[in-house]
């Protein structure tokens, strides 16, 4: 469930405010939390405005055990930052204004990271908890899911699941878009959130049985072990997935077919999944001839922002898109 927010004029900034209370009030999120988000969204949506010439922000809730928070991502195509850095302490201003914004936002969200290039935009992202936040863990994950313009739901999804030590990323694009393609992608979703222990090829012959009553679906799926540094990867249709590290990039490989229609063959691939590796995973409504060497040093940045960035600069406007990331931060013991 995610909200996208559109924020092009300042006439939209309350709206925003308004749409992120709203998020938390149907996650049960106390008052009090509720209002420090509307607050921390305020300042980003201003900032789109002021600085981004106008963005997005995309809100997601983040459930850790008993609690909920909300992920937020402003995304834009403005002049971007000249420093960070700079651009993080109070009273730094390149708009006439007091320069509060980042300041704020920093005191009052959690695990703030930002990515700025000149000339090309900047993709902010942060944490609003009620308490403690995500523990730390071998892996970390994010990523984004965004509907067709004009359609109220995607027809793309995707999940994260650990197991047994083990992490497992699916994506999924039910065919086409819309209510119909949404209902396959969430079936999906629902036999993956049973079965956390199956593996890629043995997670895609469930789900090819279980969507025979829907449209159909691409899937892909990933198993990584972060402390063996292996992974094993399994798709069926246009599923990009990919793992980076700092000697290159390998392309896996997914076959032909459509799950609850007509699949030939189910095949892993095993891939080595080295300390701070990463592995991205993407829906068709992605354009493939994106590659890391455009965006010096985002490889560093959290798995969400490094899915927004693609996402901001590679979309298709005439489907759903997807992208999920998943680094390595554990290596071998």
């Amino acid at each position: 469930m995610t909200v996208q927010i559109v924020v092009e004029e300042r006439s939209q900034v309350a709206q925003a405010r308004r749409e992120a209370v709203a998020l938390a009030r149907r996650l049960s999120i106390d008052d009090a939390v509720a209002d420090r988000l509307g607050l921390v969204v305020t300042e980003t949506a201003t900032n789109l405005v002021k600085h981004g010439t106008g963005g997005r922000l995309l809100l997601s809730p983040l459930p850790a055990g008993g609690i909920v928070g909300v992920e937020v991502i402003a995304i834009d195509n403005g002049p971007g930052m000249q420093n960070v850095t700079a651009s993080m302490r109070d009273g730094h201003s390149t708009a006439g204004s007091p320069g509060l914004g980042l300041g704020s936002i920093s005191r009052l969200a959690s695990n703030l990271d930002i990515y700025s290039q000149k000339d090309v935009g900047t993709v902010m992202r942060f944490e609003v908890w009620g308490a403690a936040g995500l523990p730390p863990t071998a892996a970390s994950f994010g990523g984004v899911c965004i509907a067709k313009p004009g359609e109220d739901v995607a027809g793309d999804a995707w999940t994260m699941q650990a197991a047994d030590g083990q992490w497992r990323m699916l994506v999924v694009d039910g065919l086409g878009h819309g209510t119909g393609a949404a209902t396959a992608a969430q079936a999906a979703l629902r036999v993956a959130e049973q079965a956390a222990a199956l593996d890629p090829v043995a997670l895609l012959e469930s789900l090819h049985g279980a969507l025979r009553t829907t449209r159909g679906a691409a899937a892909a799926a990933a198993t990584v072990a972060p402390h063996a540094a292996k992974g094993v990867f399994a798709g069926i249709g246009n599923i990009r997935g990919l793992v980076h590290t700092h000697d290159g990039e390998r392309n896996l490989v997914s076959h032909n077919g459509t799950l609850g229609h007509q699949v030939r063959k189910f095949q892993a691939f095993e891939f080595t999944f080295a300390k701070r590796a990463l592995l991205v995973m993407h829906s068709d409504g992605i354009a493939t001839h994106w590659n890391f060497s455009a965006y010096p040093g985002l490889t560093r940045h959290h798995p969400a922002v490094i899915a927004a960035t693609i996402y901001r600069d590679h979309a298709r406007i005439r489907d759903d898109a997807t992208v999920a990331v998943l680094r390595n931060d554990a290596g071998p013991r």
